[in-house]
C-alpha cells in the first residue's frame, strides 16, 4: 500500500482539527472593565474621522448604563463603527483565541473573560 494517500489523509485530518480548535493568539489587557471591537482605522489614530467620542469622559458617558454591550455608529448613523463590551469581570488580562478556515484565515475570534480559578 502506498504511503501517499495515508499522508494526504493525515494532513487533511490535521487541517480539519486546526479549523475546529480555538488557538490562543494573544491577550488583551483591560483597565476600564470593557473592550472595543472594531476596525482601528476608523477611530484609533488622531487623523481618523470616526472617533466615537472626543474625550475619555465623553466615551464613558456614552456607555453608561449599557446592558453589557453597545453598538457604535458612524457619523451618518449607520452601524459598524464598533462594539463596546463590558468584560463582566472588571480589569485584567484576558486571552484572545481564533479559529481558522481551511486556508488558515481567521474566521472567528473570541475573548474569554471568565477564567478558570
Amino acid at each position: 500500500m502506498s504511503r501517499k494517500p495515508l499522508r494526504r489523509r493525515q494532513r487533511a485530518s490535521h487541517a480539519r482539527a486546526r479549523r475546529q480548535r480555538w488557538e490562543q493568539v494573544g491577550v488583551c489587557a483591560v483597565d476600564s472593565g470593557m473592550i472595543w471591537i472594531g476596525d482601528p482605522a476608523y477611530c484609533v489614530t488622531p487623523d481618523a474621522d470616526s472617533h466615537p467620542a472626543a474625550t475619555w469622559m465623553e466615551f464613558c458617558d456614552q456607555v453608561e448604563g449599557m446592558d453589557g454591550a453597545k453598538q457604535f455608529n458612524f457619523k451618518l448613523g449607520q452601524p459598524g463603527l464598533g462594539v463596546c463590551v463590558y468584560s463582566g469581570y472588571g480589569d485584567g488580562i484576558y486571552p484572545v483565541y481564533v479559529r481558522r478556515d481551511a486556508n488558515g484565515r481567521v474566521k472567528e475570534a473570541r475573548i474569554v473573560f471568565e477564567l478558570p480559578e
